[in-house]
């Protein structure tokens, strides 16, 4: 498996992870969600992140499915929190809210979402990992190496310009304002 391999593997799974909060989302307003990452492109790169920590940090109780789940519930809600946080510090709010959810903390984080991910978790080991990985091997070696530069460098400028937009936003509508850093 190469980085090329890899790089592929993590947008198929952050593409997954945008396709389950749309979904998700859909089914629990009742209407169509289908912007629900950072930046514009369908990817939520914190599944992708999720993946590639899961297999480092909880690859070696795989085979243990109880250990398993709590420790995906625990690893997926900490990073919940954490980008939740990021998000706060630099944008001054983040981009779901649990409030409306028994057991949450500042509707960053509940425990619904928390049991979710531990399941999630679950089937990302038994199943998921498994087929992505052999997905990701079907396309060939030239192709592999070319789709993941452009998902790189496609994903990199989406970022850059979100990152941009949010950053020079008025505070006092949603239109980017060029040369003006937001004030908090």
């Amino acid at each position: 498996m190469d980085i090329y391999h890899m790089i592929n593997w993590f947008f198929a799974l952050s593409f997954f992870g945008y396709l389950l909060e749309c979904i998700v989302l859909t089914y629990e307003y009742k209407t169509p969600v289908v912007n629900r990452g950072f930046v514009h492109g369908p990817f939520c790169i914190i599944y992708g992140f999720g993946a590639l920590g899961a297999c480092i940090l909880l690859g070696p109780i795989a085979s243990s499915p109880v250990k398993l789940y709590l420790a995906s519930s625990a690893m997926a809600t900490v990073m919940e929190l954490v980008t939740a946080c990021l998000m706060i510090h630099f944008f001054g709010s983040f981009w779901w809210d649990y409030s409306h959810k028994l057991f949450n903390y500042k509707g960053i984080i509940c425990l619904e979402s928390s049991i979710g991910w531990g399941f999630l978790g679950l089937f990302f080991f038994r199943f998921l990992n498994g087929f992505v990985h052999r997905l990701v091997g079907y396309i060939p070696e030239l192709y592999g190496k070319w789709m993941a530069r452009m998902l790189v460098c496609l994903y990199l400028c989406d970022f850059l310009y979100t990152m941009y937009a949010q950053l020079h936003k008025d505070p006092q509508d949603d239109k980017p304002v060029l040369g003006r850093l937001k004030v908090n």
